[in-house]
């Protein structure tokens, strides 16, 4: 039987072929794992990080974040993550120079362009970040992902009660806003300007933030300054069981007055008015919406929970944070399944201890 003869060349390619196969095995079978460890461990850290900070352990949170910080194996999901949580630590210590660096980093991830949630953050925070991006940008304008989305900005309702009423009915003055906020935003071609950063745009324009001298000029201003299509502005009065609101639209391109609306009903019904005032709105701006499908975003069907809730939102804003977290409370309380409420209270409970 004739055996065959293999020349060393050969054999020396034979031996580079097996160990180059075995070599991308170990990475097939391997480097996914390698590289979800450091995934793994990251999330473990920032997990800890989040432990240390809902307890005031704030030196300790920064430690390890500052370490996840100048890691560059973290990923920019997760770094997006690590700095929005070292602006708070800072926040909670009173570094706010420190908060603020954080934030510009945040910021210096984009694209894509990163915002805050501001039910779930220190109102403070959000209008820092606010300021770090228009310092970056040089604009403070919103972000409009696709031109044909139309944009509106609301501003606080002026309370025209008078008597017992009008200190009852006055937290309604960001209230109502709010409101109007929470029930058209996530609309299809509609995005609405949070209500923080318009406070801020007109702390920025040197306006001051009251209602009761809110004109069309001030529309047209703020909304030059937001990059937005119109703005809403009005004010609500009423009698026995009974409100009014009455408001105006303004484009702000032209400055023209697109529209004046009006609805009235019981005050117990809050919730339906603004949704008909809401949708009555969207309509003049283009957008299609029924009033069922924005009543159904209401957060709460409960006028003394929404009272509660708008009185500890301008306590919060005021940096009442004790005071804010019981209005809060006594708010779910009432309703607890109001989710904004519920995470106001969430962001407040490291500042308060």
């Amino acid at each position: 039987m004739n055996s065959i003869v293999i020349s060393p060349t050969i054999a020396r390619f034979a031996r580079a072929g097996v160990a180059a196969l075995a070599s991308l095995l170990f990475l097939a079978v391997f480097a996914p794992r390698a590289a979800a460890q450091p995934v793994a461990e990251t999330r473990t850290k920032m997990q800890k990080a989040l432990e240390y900070y809902n307890t005031a352990y704030n030196d300790e949170a920064i430690a390890l974040l500052t370490e996840l910080a100048q890691d560059a194996a973290v990923t920019k999901e997760d770094k997006t993550q690590v700095f929005l949580l070292l602006s708070r630590c800072y926040f909670a210590k009173d570094m706010l120079d420190k908060s603020k660096w954080a934030l510009g980093s945040l910021a210096a991830l984009a694209p894509p362009r990163i915002e805050l949630d501001p039910e779930k953050e220190c109102p403070q925070i959000v209008k820092m970040y606010y300021s770090v991006w228009k310092e970056n940008t040089g604009s403070a304008a919103i972000e409009r992902p696709d031109p044909g989305i139309q944009t509106i900005a609301i501003l606080d309702f002026k309370n025209r009660l008078i008597g017992d009423d009008m200190k009852k009915y006055d937290p309604l003055e960001g209230g109502f806003a709010d409101l109007l906020i929470s029930q058209l935003s996530g609309l299809v071609n509609l995005k609405v300007v949070e209500r923080e950063r318009i406070a801020w745009i007109l702390q920025e324009i040197g306006l001051e933030n009251d209602p009761g001298k809110f004109d069309q000029a001030t529309a047209v201003r703020v909304g030059k300054q937001l990059g937005v299509n119109a703005v809403l502005f009005g004010s609500y009065i009423g009698f026995p069981g009974k409100m009014k609101l009455s408001t105006r639209l303004v484009k702000v391109e032209t400055s023209e007055i697109l529209a004046t609306e009006v609805v009235s009903g019981d005050i117990d019904d809050f919730d339906e008015l603004t949704a008909r005032l809401g949708a009555n709105i969207a309509k003049k701006i283009n957008v299609s919406v029924t009033e069922k499908a924005v009543l159904d975003k209401s957060p709460t069907k409960s006028l003394d929970a929404m009272l509660l809730y708008a009185d500890g939102v301008t306590l919060y804003e005021k940096g009442d944070y004790k005071s804010a977290f019981s209005k809060f409370q006594q708010a779910m309380e009432l309703d607890p399944t109001f989710e904004k409420a519920r995470k106001r209270i969430e962001s407040l409970k490291p500042l308060i201890g």
